[in-house]
């Protein structure tokens, strides 16, 4: 059985083997969107709970807020994946 901690062999190449996600503007529309959610329905949802179960409202508000930003991502990355690029033709 082999450690997990261990270090890669040395092969003598120093080129990284993994590769970086990079921050496209579906990711960062789609990052947006659901921060945007999130705040909305956060600022909807904690007037009427306070009022109504004070004990509860942040509590209440934040898990409103999750379904809310956890559908926004995918429908704004889906949104912004069907525009046309940005870079100027070749």
């Amino acid at each position: 059985m082999t450690d997990p901690f261990a270090p890669p062999p040395e092969t003598g190449s120093t080129t990284v083997t993994w590769e970086r996600r990079r921050w496209t503007k579906e990711s960062a529309g789609g990052f947006f969107a659901a921060t945007a959610a999130f705040v909305v329905v956060q600022a909807l949802v904690l007037e009427p709970v306070s009022r109504s179960l004070p004990d509860y409202a942040p509590r209440v508000t934040a898990l409103a807020g999750i379904p809310a930003a956890t559908l926004a991502h995918p429908l704004a990355t889906r949104w912004l994946k069907r525009l046309p690029s940005s870079a100027p033709p070749r």
